[in-house]
């Protein structure tokens, strides 16, 4: 886990999250120099850059407005840390029929994975954002509502694109 993440009191619902050393998630990488008909072994997650960590913020903040906010920069333990804030949610972990219903009616298509049999990765072919990371940990029910805690969303180089394609599933 990237985050130390902290609730003030008193509580209001929102909590503060803090990257802890020179940890800031996950960044998805397409190698170019990969020529493979399994699709797990042309995408991997890399650790993330603090400018990679931000544009996954900034893309979260399109998918779900208003769940996310940069709250600033500190020393953490004497290393840099971002600080963001997150609304707290009384929720379940969202099922996988959830899920699927949920991002196929946003436009989203399964991209194949060769080791889940439920699809961890996402592409929207119109508007070029893909999902990494999607799980039943990381998209919450609260509600009526999905929410969208801890996914990875990017914009993909042209060559990463292609591959999404390549790997969309059917129907």
């Amino acid at each position: 886990m990237e985050h130390d993440i902290f609730r003030p009191e008193p509580f209001a619902g929102t909590v503060f999250k803090a990257t802890k050393g020179q940890k800031f998630g996950f960044w998805p990488y397409c190698p170019q120099n990969i020529v493979s008909s399994m699709a797990d072994e042309c995408f991997e997650m890399r650790p993330a850059t603090p400018a990679q960590y931000l544009q996954r913020l900034h893309l979260m903040d399109q998918l779900s407005p208003g769940l996310n906010g940069l709250a600033g920069f500190t020393h953490l333990n004497g290393l840099f840390s971002i600080v963001t804030t997150q609304r707290w949610y009384d929720a379940r972990n969202a099922t996988w029929k959830e899920i699927n219903t949920y991002l196929r009616g946003m436009g989203f298509k399964p991209v194949r994975s060769d080791a889940y049999d439920d699809p961890t990765r996402w592409f929207h072919p119109t508007q070029n954002i893909a999902l990494f990371d999607v799980g039943q940990s990381n998209i919450l029910i609260c509600g009526d509502e999905l929410v969208p805690i801890d996914i990875v969303p990017i914009i993909p180089d042209t060559f990463m694109r292609e591959r999404l394609i390549e790997f969309m599933k059917e129907a």
